[in-house]
């Protein structure tokens, strides 16, 4: 089993839900990116850092960049389970 995989079996919308509420709006926009996952990745990373990250590629996630796993079926999910799993 992928770490997307693992990632997936755990992920509740309900979950992220509640976690993205405690994050406030940033002025950050990247295009294909939902302003929740944004907000949430600047606000424990730091405005930069977070940018950075975004666009960078995950290496737990298969290598692929925040943009790159919104584009598959799976990867939304995945992707906002990581986010739940970083140190705030």
């Amino acid at each position: 089993m992928d770490m997307i995989d693992i990632l997936l079996n755990e992920y509740k919308e309900e979950n992220w839900i509640e976690y993205a509420r405690c994050f406030e709006e940033s002025d950050i926009h990247i295009k294909g990116i939902p302003q929740d996952i944004i907000n949430a990745v600047v606000t424990i990373l730091g405005d930069e850092v977070g940018y950075n990250w975004l666009r960078s590629p995950l290496h737990k996630l298969g290598g692929k960049n925040a943009i790159e796993l919104l584009k598959i079926p799976k990867g939304e999910r995945a992707l906002k389970a990581f986010i739940m799993r970083l140190p705030n």
